[in-house]
């Protein structure tokens, strides 16, 4: 089993899953809504907060495959989507694991944009702040983390070399584990 310094249990996941699907349901209030998982660290995050959204639900998944420069200039080398997402007046939910320099994100909302959406709002598992090079944020992040929390971050869909995504909470991945 993982050696990992636990961070969030289950239990505050629970709760803040169902907090934050209650604050979606309040804001998409009377419509239907899209749900985009970013793979892909947000599948488990995803999946536990569609099931507490109170309204019907489409799923899509999109993947950006980005490289990010030193000078805060992003090269996306592709997006993929199954299928293909028709952003055209609808409520968009884009959901990720991990929200860290911002440059991903911000060429992700860019480009749904282009779509017309009628509405889009971003939500996230975790949210580290002081790491961003970008100025953009989540309307919903069910954790912020500083500095000193957020290295090898594991658990609940997150990864470390694939692994540890099945772990039921969120953790730190110990030195040993690392190598």
């Amino acid at each position: 089993m993982s050696r990992t310094k636990v961070l969030f249990t289950e239990e505050q996941i629970r709760k803040r899953v169902e907090t934050i699907a209650r604050d979606v349901d309040k804001d998409f209030q009377g419509s239907d809504l899209c749900v985009v998982g970013l793979l892909e660290d947000s599948f488990v995050f995803m999946a536990d907060l569609i099931r507490k959204v109170d309204r019907e639900v489409l799923c899509y998944f999109m993947k950006a495959d980005v490289d990010e420069g030193e000078n805060r200039v992003a090269s996306i080398k592709r997006i993929l989507y199954s299928p293909e997402l028709d952003a055209h007046d609808r409520n968009i939910l884009l959901v990720g694991g991990v929200l860290d320099t911002g440059i991903t994100l911000d060429y992700i909302t860019k480009h749904i944009l282009q779509g017309g959406p009628r509405q889009l709002k971003i939500c996230y598992l975790l949210d580290k702040p002081e790491s961003r090079r970008i100025s953009t944020n989540a309307d919903y992040a069910a954790f912020v983390l500083d500095a000193s929390e957020s290295e090898y971050l594991v658990g609940y869909g997150l990864g470390y070399l694939n692994r540890f995504r099945n772990l039921p909470y969120l953790g730190m991945l110990s030195k040993e584990e690392r190598l």
